[in-house]
């Protein structure tokens, strides 16, 4: 006899909950209607009512997690909609009382879809543990494009100090020459998500933002996520301190991991964005093999930290528009989700210190990225504060005009086989770093 608190029932109850025949309101909008409201008692002789599932999470836990995130808060929500009434009331409540404007409704998922997520390292939260800041900086913002087919998917990561021309908003007149991370204080989150679609030339109508004390919660919620560096690293600035090799962070340690630049690499914010790609790859394979995404327990407690600790965009705090997401991601393969470093120098002696966009290969990027247009990178091109922990795997994988015709031939077949129906060879894409989910990678130690 199948379980009804099961996990396949809740899978059931998932499913049929995604597919309305008339288009309209789902159960998951209906139960945020204030006169749908579950009845909760409480005090002497009462319990609350609702499911009793999953563990509260610990006071810590990750960073930039959804600046890996969006991703994790769309997929996190399947639970609650799994669940029950009131699993679904409470956590789609407590991302709709968060929820910013930040333009237009965000229309149907069925296709492609972007959503931006943005790491702030200002909340009143966290008073002066990370200095004290005049302004709130959006220093570290992803950009998620998951294909129209829903079969692959790329997240670009714009270094903090990328000098880009940005519009006028929020009140703010449009200025020129400007370090990315200044968008957040002219006008919001908004004015973060205009200034990446202009950067990009790609519409966004999803956003979603995670302070540091946000990112510490939710990498507990998560059990912690596996990293690696090659060299032991001792970081005063940011208290890092690992040995060489593998370690599971969480809390403090996730967030001191993913902001730390002095340790690894060549001590640029180049190097931190390999750190963060490591993180983000290695959080989505633990997901999968896991079956976080299948457990809607676990699931559930991940949304509830999230609802506490993420600020979406209106457009996205829809259960049924977060869960439509969520089934989209989690058919994709981790070989065909790519994280990439939007392109740029920092030897332009006219911005000293700032990162200037490489644009011919900025533009090619992005080109791909709008179309759909499948892309490889070339071996060895984790950036500048990682390296491939499978150096063989790397040394197998030559770029295409270096391959011999039965390497070329092999890696052609094998494209195939991975592909879906209809999809083009993929495209090199020299010049672009970054890696894929399924890639390991480990952080460079400074001086390693």
């Amino acid at each position: 006899m199948t379980d009804p608190d099961g996990p396949d029932a809740a899978r059931v109850r998932f499913d049929a909950a995604r597919t309305q025949p008339d288009g309209g309101r789902t159960r998951f909008d209906e139960v945020l209607d204030a006169r749908r409201r579950p009845r909760v008692l409480s005090g002497p002789g009462y319990r609350v009512s609702g499911a009793r599932h999953g563990r509260r999470p610990r006071d810590l836990g990750v960073a930039r997690l959804l600046s890996g995130v969006g991703i994790a808060v769309a997929v996190a929500l399947v639970s609650a909609t799994s669940l029950s009434a009131y699993a679904a009331y409470d956590v789609g409540h407590g991302f709709l009382q968060r929820a910013v404007d930040v333009g237009g409704d965000g229309g149907s998922t069925d296709g492609a879809f972007n959503v931006l997520a943005i790491g702030a390292d200002n909340d009143p939260a966290q008073g002066t543990a990370y200095g004290e800041r005049g302004a709130t900086l959006n220093d570290s913002n992803v950009l998620l494009h998951v294909s129209a087919d829903h079969t692959q998917a790329v997240a670009v990561s714009f270094p903090r100090d990328l000098v880009v021309d940005q519009p006028a908003c929020g009140g703010s007149p449009a200025v020129e020459d400007t370090p990315i991370n200044q968008a957040y204080g002219r006008g919001g989150m908004q004015c973060v998500v205009q200034t990446v679609e202009q950067v990009t030339g790609m519409e966004i109508p999803y956003a979603a933002q995670v302070s540091f004390a946000g990112v510490i919660r939710m990498s507990d919620a998560v059990g912690g996520v596996p990293v690696c560096v090659t060299d032991a690293v001792d970081d005063p600035y940011t208290g890092l301190q690992l040995s060489a090799g593998e370690h599971t962070v969480s809390g403090k340690t996730a967030l001191a991991f993913l902001r730390d630049r002095h340790g690894v690499g060549d001590g640029s914010d180049l190097a931190r964005i390999s750190s963060l790609q490591q993180f983000l790859s290695s959080l989505m394979r633990k997901v999968k093999s896991e079956g976080t995404l299948g457990d809607p327990s676990k699931l559930y407690g991940l949304a509830k930290t999230a609802s506490k600790n993420i600020t979406l965009s209106t457009s996205l705090a829809k259960p049924s528009t977060m869960v439509d997401m969520a089934g989209a991601f989690e058919g994709i393969g981790l070989d065909r989700i790519t994280f990439v470093q939007y392109p740029g120098s920092v030897d332009d002696p006219s911005f000293p210190g700032k990162v200037v966009p490489e644009q011919a290969t900025a533009d090619r990027l992005m080109r791909a990225v709008r179309a759909d247009r499948p892309f490889r990178l070339d071996a060895g091109s984790t950036g500048r504060g990682a390296t491939d922990r499978d150096a063989s795997a790397s040394a197998a994988a030559p770029a295409a005009d270096q391959s011999s015709p039965k390497e070329s031939s092999a890696r052609e077949s094998s494209e195939k086989e991975s592909s879906p129906k209809g999809s083009s060879a993929p495209q090199d894409m020299p010049g672009v770093t970054g890696q894929t989910a399924k890639q390991k990678t480990c952080a460079v130690a400074a001086g390693g």
